[in-house]
């Protein structure tokens, strides 16, 4: 019988948590905390939420993620380099 408890908590509690890290940013994107679908991401990687996992909950894929920070990444190198040649 703990077999299949820990069978049926392996299975569920990530679904709870999912569901959890979901309704929180539903909550938080009411009252306006969200400027971006990467905010978003953050909030939820923040949570505890693998990357591709907080993907899917903020309605995104990975791949866009990982594009989505490449970009950031390179505008906000970017600027720094043209405030350095200043």
């Amino acid at each position: 019988m703990a077999d299949k408890e820990t069978s049926a908590d392996a299975t569920w509690l990530p679904v709870i948590g999912r569901t959890l890290a979901y309704l929180c940013m539903k909550s938080a994107a009411a009252d306006g905390a969200f400027k971006s679908v990467l905010d978003k991401i953050k909030f939820l990687e923040n949570l505890g939420l693998p990357t591709g996992d907080a993907a899917k909950v903020a309605g995104s894929s990975k791949a866009s993620v990982v594009e989505l920070r490449r970009l950031e990444k390179a505008g906000s190198s970017g600027k720094a380099k043209k405030k350095q040649g200043r």
